[in-house]
């Protein structure tokens, strides 16, 4: 009777571990792909500017790197301000429209589940 109770124990034990596993895989997932899309916006901006040629994109590109290695330390510092804050929030509204997904990544029971 006590074999079976600790085997018991064990295979519960196993099936934690094995769920928070599969939870933190797709959760990975899930944040890799948000931030993908995330920096997706940003190449689609760039990709505007530039009037959807590869040319015009480099351009300006060329014309912001320029434009940011002559400024100041404070334009920087503003600079980068703007850029993360427009990051975050392109990934907060991305991660608002991906919710659902995130929910069903904190579901550990499949098909292969009792």
């Amino acid at each position: 009777m006590n074999t079976l109770f600790n085997q018991s124990i064990d295979e519960r034990h196993q099936q934690r571990r094995q769920d928070a596993l599969l939870v933190s895989l797709r959760l990975a997932g899930w944040i890799a792909t948000t931030v993908m899309a995330t920096l997706g916006v940003a190449t689609l901006f760039f990709w505007l500017l530039g009037s959807f040629t590869l040319s015009g994109t480099m351009l300006q590109v060329d014309n912001l790197a320029s434009r940011y290695l002559e400024a100041d330390a404070a334009r920087q510092a503003q600079f980068h301000m703007i850029v993360c804050s427009v990051l975050g929030i392109a990934f907060a509204l991305i991660s608002f429209f991906r919710r659902a997904s995130l929910r069903a990544a904190f579901d550990a029971k499949g098909a292969d589940h009792e």
